[in-house]
């Protein structure tokens, strides 16, 4: 590969020095190759912000909160990434130590490296029969309720089949990688990544014997909301409002995101890493 793009997290004073000498040292590296380009971008990634289209490979400094925005920002291209951390989990980066900058770079400019593709969501809404929503995600679909206490109510059904009625604060639905997201912290089972299913989840649920449900990687879910002030966002990006009787429909996406692997280490040796710093 030749073409890179450095994308820097917002960062606190903590580690804002830690990030730039990263940053300098991963360019310095590059620079090493005449053939090689390398543009950067520093902070927040706003909605509409898209990576360069001759862009090979993303090169993420932050946690996954970055590569979530990196993802989106790159969507529908041909892209690989990679991460190193410097946010608190990082279950999406690949990279927790980096001091050999030569090393890491030599690998990526000769396509060293393995390929793991992750499935993404197709997230769309309708308001009688008008498209309203649109946006896709890596981690997962999030319809929750808007400045109210009350106990919100949904109807859900998979292949237009009804499901159920709901009493809960909101519903998610999360892909594989999404899994060790909020959809772990709403009691949601953790999938490995690179595995080919949809995760639907209530928001507490006002009954004790709701629980998640896994489905098949190839089914439609739709969330009808029976309440006002309702939002639905993708990915914990704008949150776009719904109305009572919108229908929220999230599938597969035919699109997804390929992660540079160095490392032979299998998830399950991440999860229990990340795990300890909980």
């Amino acid at each position: 590969m030749k073409n890179f793009y450095i994308i820097v997290s917002e960062n606190d004073l903590k580690s804002a020095k830690q990030i730039e000498k990263t940053k300098k040292s991963i360019i310095k590296s590059l620079k090493r190759y005449d053939f090689v380009s390398c543009d950067t971008h520093e902070g927040f990634l706003e909605r509409g912000f898209k990576i360069p289209k001759d862009v090979e490979c993303v090169i993420t400094i932050g946690g996954d909160g970055t590569m979530l925005r990196a993802a989106r920002a790159a969507f529908g291209g041909s892209v690989l990434f990679i991460g190193i951390n410097r946010g608190h989990m990082g279950y999406l980066t690949e990279i927790s130590e980096l001091t050999d900058y030569d090393s890491f770079t030599d690998r990526l400019v000769n396509d060293d490296f393995k390929i793991q593709e992750r499935m993404m969501l197709s997230a769309r809404a309708e308001r009688n029969g008008k498209l309203i929503y649109k946006d896709f995600a890596l981690n997962d679909v999030l319809m929750c309720k808007n400045d109210t206490v009350r106990m919100m109510e949904y109807e859900v059904y998979v292949n237009d089949t009804f499901l159920n009625s709901y009493r809960a604060d909101g519903f998610l639905v999360s892909s594989p990688t999404g899994s060790t997201g909020y959809s772990m912290s709403a009691g949601g089972p953790i999938a490995e990544p690179s595995a080919k299913l949809l995760i639907l989840t209530p928001i507490c649920p006002h009954s004790i014997n709701t629980r998640s449900m896994v489905l098949s990687a190839d089914d439609r879910i739709k969330i009808i909301p029976k309440n006002e002030t309702q939002l639905v966002s993708c990915d914990g990006a704008d949150a776009t409002p719904l109305e009572n009787g919108d229908v929220l429909t999230v599938t597969r996406s035919r699109t997804t995101m390929k992660f540079i692997k160095f490392k032979e280490t299998s998830f399950l040796d991440t999860l229990r890493e990340r795990m300890r710093t909980v």
